[in-house]
């Protein structure tokens, strides 16, 4: 696995805990800082998620936070064909969850860093990887 080279999407969670540095998941925040070692896409059912979720402040410090690095960032706005979200709805993805794997698809991105239980155990036959973010920073060199 060589994630400083291959593109990689953060979900939505990886996003809020790292700005919030939350200390439960702490590592996110850990794997933020490692940005400008990574190629991150962030397709627009998370940008919609941070939208939802975040403070007006916590938006402009993940934009600040992203310009820092234009040429490993990328944003894509686009949507995603319906058909290809019931897909994923019907491999056990709830809703949000399907458009987050219907984008992976799209986007042809091999790797999505997630807390998400649902991704990380309970569904199956997805044409990505799902990692945890403490398995990321652990392959960038980070933590032990």
């Amino acid at each position: 696995m060589i994630i400083g080279h291959d593109w990689l999407v953060l979900d939505t969670n990886i996003w809020i805990f790292g700005l919030r540095e939350q200390s439960d998941p702490s590592v996110c925040d850990q794997l933020l800082l490692q940005l400008p070692r990574l190629y991150v896409k962030v397709p627009r059912q998370i940008l919609l998620e941070l939208r939802a979720n975040l403070t007006a402040e916590e938006m402009r410090r993940f934009f600040r936070l992203v310009n820092r690095y234009p040429e490993r960032t990328e944003f894509h706005w686009d949507r995603v064909n319906v058909s290809l979200i019931r897909k994923y709805q019907q491999l056990g993805c709830k809703l949000g969850d399907a458009a987050v794997a219907a984008h992976m698809e799209t986007l042809g991105v091999g790797t999505l860093v997630s807390e998400n239980r649902d991704f990380l155990c309970e569904l199956q036959g997805l044409p990505f990887r799902v990692l945890r973010a403490v398995d990321v920073v652990r392959e960038l060199g980070e933590i032990e």
